[in-house]
């Protein structure tokens, strides 16, 4: 499957190709996503399209990426901050990651940002649409109420705005 040494435990996508063992004549392949990576073999069987004779195939992998991104971009395990909404998921690493994307969302004016490779850039437009700001905004709050730590940008402000006011 992957090397020893590879720590990535979340889906994988194996693929594969070569001539049908029993006709020659046509291509067999064999492309499958695998949810954990521990889990998938190292051969696949499929058909021939051209005589219908089953074939191994070598198959090689390559980390797959759910729909929703809501991975660990390291292991690949699901993320614990995540929350399904009527147009998508709103999900997060870190309380802090939390607390910037709130910023964002919050933010009625909004300044472009220079690089289209920007974090905030490349959210999907129904998360920075004013009219879903209200749902977006709750579904982070849930997700703020289940995180096990805070995030330190918003501590920091607190004690400012005690030490000034």
């Amino acid at each position: 499957m992957m090397t020893a040494d590879d720590s990535w435990r979340g889906p994988v996508l194996g693929s594969g190709r070569r001539p049908c063992g029993a006709c020659g004549q046509q291509w067999v392949t064999f492309c499958s996503i695998f949810h954990e990576a521990s889990q998938a073999p190292s051969v696949g069987r499929t058909n021939c399209q051209h005589c219908a004779a089953e074939n191994e195939v070598t198959l090689t992998f390559s980390r797959a990426e759910p729909v929703d991104h809501a991975i660990d971009p390291f292991f690949g395990l699901e993320l614990a901050l995540k929350e399904e909404t009527r147009h998508g998921t709103i999900w997060a690493y870190n309380a802090e990651h939390l607390y910037e994307q709130e910023q964002f969302i919050a933010a009625r004016l909004r300044e472009n940002s220079t690089s289209k490779w920007s974090y905030f850039a490349r959210l999907p437009s129904w998360v920075k649409s004013a009219k879903n700001r209200e749902m977006v905004l709750k579904a982070i709050a849930r997700l703020q109420r289940r995180s096990i730590t805070k995030p330190a940008a918003s501590s920091e402000n607190l004690s400012r705005k005690s030490t000034t006011g």
